[in-house]
């Protein structure tokens, strides 16, 4: 018989999930304006402030901001869905920041979400002295 702790983390598993990371100076703002139109389409919304989560019937979407930018990361049951979710993400980023060049990378995701992205930005060589990764 499963636990409550196991069908959460179940319920939690995303067959097809990506993430991206997008420079930002106002990371709060950016995060409203993104997910305030995209929030009349989700099922729930939680979180303020520096993170936000989006879910919807088939998927589930994360917005985190910190300084310097924001994190998207996107799970879903198929992959058609996730598409539509990194879409919906995309639409809104290109609408907040229209007088702006914007270059948008997905990641496939693995494990925890933004454990992709957060391994490129902040990774350490063996050196102990810190990389200066930029995402493009």
């Amino acid at each position: 018989m499963a636990t409550d702790d196991q069908s959460a983390r179940k319920a939690e598993t995303w067959g097809h999930a990506a993430e991206s990371y997008v420079f930002a100076s106002n990371p709060c703002d950016l995060i409203e304006e993104i997910t305030l139109p995209i929030s009349h389409v989700a099922r729930r919304v939680s979180g303020n402030g520096t993170k936000r989560t989006l879910i919807f019937d088939e998927g589930k979407a994360i917005v985190r901001g910190f300084e310097g930018g924001i994190l998207l990361w996107v799970g879903a049951r198929d992959l058609v869905v996730r598409h539509a979710l990194q879409l919906l993400l995309e639409s809104g980023l290109f609408l907040a920041r229209l007088d702006e060049r914007l270059v948008i990378s997905w990641y496939l995701s693995v494990g925890k979400p933004f454990g992709v992205i957060e391994g490129l930005l902040f990774a350490t060589p063996r050196n102990g002295a810190r990389c200066n990764t930029h995402l493009r």
